[in-house]
């Protein structure tokens, strides 16, 4: 039991390191150009710049973003 315990833990302590990591390296990520996406150029939509000031890529890129990180393993584990 004390093994299934210890083993669900560091499964959930390594999901937040790399969800801290994720989020620590978006924060360092400056926008090239505020308004504009840093991976393709397009420019970020005005709502979504209000709802994230801090946005540095289109909707588009994003998702493509995450969809690497969840292929690399980075991302959240579903439940």
């Amino acid at each position: 039991m004390a093994d299934a315990f210890d083993h669900a833990s560091e499964l959930e302590m390594g999901d937040r390191e790399r969800a801290l990591n994720t989020h620590l390296n978006r924060i360092k990520e400056a926008p090239v150009d505020y308004g504009y996406c840093n991976d393709c150029g397009a420019n970020i939509p005005a709502q979504r710049l209000a709802l994230l000031p801090d946005a540095v890529c289109c909707v588009t890129c994003q998702e493509i973003r995450e969809l690497r990180e969840v292929q690399r393993g980075l991302g959240s584990r579903q439940r």
